[in-house]
């Protein structure tokens, strides 16, 4: 990083550099949400035993399979997402298999999303440090305030390359 983001005003989805951030407001309060990225790599495999027409598929796996992440392989229709997970036991698709057999799965998870369900807001003139995480996009809904980069970049996609460099 040549240069620290020095944001004035709103923002949206501003690539973050550092893991902190600090938003100073002036006279009106402000909001902000970070959009967490998915960490590389997302895809992996299990297997899985289809009916065709049934939305429930058995494994005998037990790695941890998310709730909305997308699932891929022969007898399984293009853009099926998990709906419900079972480990060892089922995966229940959003589609129907459509062959019979065992086949091995590809699970990509879905991108993680904002960190926060309600955009937490930091009041009038007022001085707030805030988690962002390097890599991780940064929101601010309002005016009159300025967001600055603090800290270092040990998190986020930044962690994960400096591990595969």
């Amino acid at each position: 990083m040549s240069q620290a983001n020095v944001i004035a005003g709103a923002t949206s989805n501003t690539t973050w550099y550092t893991d902190k951030a600090e938003i100073v407001t002036g006279a009106n309060p402000v909001t902000y949400n970070v959009y967490a990225v998915a960490l590389p790599p997302l895809t992996y495999t299990t297997t899985v035993t289809t009916t065709n027409t049934s939305a429930t598929v058995s494994t005998a796996g037990t790695v941890n399979i998310p709730v909305g992440a997308g699932i891929a392989g022969t007898g399984i229709p293009g853009s099926t997402t998990v709906v419900a997970y079972n480990p060892g036991v089922s995966i229940t698709l959003s589609a129907n298999a459509t062959a019979n057999g065992t086949i091995t799965a590809t699970v990509t998870p879905a991108a993680v999303g904002n960190l926060y369900s309600v955009a937490p807001q930091v009041p009038a003139n007022s001085r707030e440090q805030i988690y962002v995480g390097a890599g991780n996009k940064l929101t601010i809904i309002g005016g009159n305030s300025t967001a600055q980069e603090i800290g270092t970049a040990s998190s986020a996609i930044y962690g994960v390359n400096a591990l595969n460099a």
